[in-house]
């Protein structure tokens, strides 16, 4: 006689689950544990209670201008409100770009235009670029007749360089505005590549008095208290976008944009030697020696980048003019 098998928890069902795994499927599972849902303005409460929790304890272990309780309370504030921050920032940043802002880009329709169109966002960057180039020029020409310094009237002429560069582009992309011909709007565009490719020539010379300068310690940049950490922040951001938008921009084929975020990489390279003067001037041990070489190599490389992008953009210029001959 066979041996017959009791019925159990573990007996196979039609659709081949066994009892049991049909009863465990049943149980609800527990609630994973996850931070509340916050409102908008929570949020932006949130991390504006973060940035004023994070500033007094800025200034408490910089003045140590409270005492030592209130000191130790501010900076677990600081410490839990910046990771809450931190989470609720991941958590809600795609989200709030989908549904908040890219429906308020939307709605308006010029603000719709400069989200959609590539070469308008390049050229109002190179607006505001203008503008500031300008007044930096201005400012560090006043500085130089007033202190005689030879440090500043390279600044000076620098700026002003970066000025004519930005603005020749602006000029000529409001030109191109009224041609309808594909041809001469590339000749155009190539017009003012060769152009500013000459004066990046220039520039590599004005880069190599400064660095001269600051090699004999006779210039360079200083940023007061923890700006400097601020400033740093900035400069890396600035290069990083820079060398990405140079590397993006091949792909438009508009020799225009090309020298225009050429231009903007140029001056977030100048800021990183700017930076490293500034961390030298912050952070020195009195290694005056160490510094004079470390600011010479920099230079130096800044000075090489400055002048290869002017000769490559030369050849490059000649060369889409005799094809075009040929062509033509």
């Amino acid at each position: 006689m066979k041996h017959q098998r009791k019925p159990g928890k573990n007996r196979r069902l039609p659709g081949g689950e066994s009892a049991g795994l049909k009863h465990l499927r049943r149980i609800p599972l527990r609630r994973k544990f996850g931070l509340p849902l916050l409102r908008l303005w929570q949020r932006l409460l949130l991390y504006l209670l973060t940035a004023v929790f994070a500033a007094l304890s800025v200034a408490e272990a910089a003045l140590s201008c409270f005492p030592y309780a209130v000191g130790i309370l501010f900076y677990c504030l600081a410490a839990v409100s910046l990771t809450l921050s931190c989470c609720y920032f991941i958590r809600h940043i795609r989200r709030d770009i989908r549904e908040v802002i890219k429906p308020a880009i939307a709605a308006n329709p010029y603000t719709s235009r400069g989200a959609a169109d590539y070469r308008l966002r390049t050229v109002l960057f190179t607006v505001s670029g203008t503008v500031s180039s300008i007044l930096y020029a201005a400012f560090n020409g006043v500085l130089a007749a007033i202190g005689r310094s030879a440090w500043f009237a390279t600044l000076a002429v620098y700026y002003l360089l970066l000025s004519l560069m930005r603005a020749g582009v602006v000029l000529q992309e409001r030109r191109l505005a009224g041609i309808a011909d594909e041809e001469r709007r590339m000749k155009r565009e190539l017009a003012v590549y060769r152009r500013n490719s000459v004066l990046f020539l220039f520039m590599a010379a004005v880069l190599a008095g400064a660095v001269v300068l600051l090699e004999h310690s006779m210039g360079g940049k200083s940023y007061p208290g923890f700006t400097i950490y601020a400033a740093a922040a900035y400069f890396f951001y600035k290069i990083i976008m820079s060398t990405i938008q140079v590397i993006r921009v091949k792909k438009r084929g508009s020799p225009l944009l090309t020298i225009a975020r050429r231009i903007g990489y140029i001056d977030a390279c100048v800021s990183i030697l700017t930076l490293q003067t500034a961390m030298f001037a912050s952070f020195s041990e009195g290694k005056v020696k160490f510094e004079g070489m470390m600011n010479a190599a920099t230079g130096t490389l800044v000075c090489a980048i400055v002048l290869g992008l002017g000769i490559q953009g030369l050849c490059y210029g000649r060369g889409q003019d005799k094809k075009r001959k040929m062509t033509g």
